[in-house]
């Protein structure tokens, strides 16, 4: 990810240092929130009854939360282009979540054979 806002904001700006600056803290942000974004995936996915609210909002508060964090960490000073910077963020984190979810659900009905209560 880190990468990609790097391009992101070089090609926009042709400027080294703000497109580095945008792509340091997308890599600190995605290597210290990622694990916490899943995690919180994981426990939605595992923890409501109902099969279907369950895929749907361990998709959905994730990838919301993980948006607006992105958001923010490129709204802050150095980002020269933090709406086009969150895009990538915008993209993958819904699939993401949605495959995480589907799988984290699957391995703990298998392991508890039966629904979470």
């Amino acid at each position: 990810m880190a990468i990609v806002v790097f391009i992101i904001n070089y090609r926009a700006t042709g400027e080294t240092t703000g497109a580095f600056t945008a792509a340091a803290k997308q890599g600190v942000y995605t290597f210290f929130f990622g694990g916490l974004i899943m995690k919180i995936c994981e426990l939605l996915a595992t923890g409501i009854n109902y099969k279907y609210l369950a895929f749907f909002l361990a998709s959905l508060i994730p990838s919301i939360i993980a948006i607006a964090l992105t958001f923010g960490v490129h709204s802050l000073r150095g980002t020269p282009r933090p709406v086009e910077s969150t895009i990538p963020t915008v993209l993958f984190v819904f699939p993401s979540t949605a495959i995480w979810g589907i799988l984290k659900r699957k391995m703990y009905m298998k392991n508890n054979s039966g629904p979470p209560k």
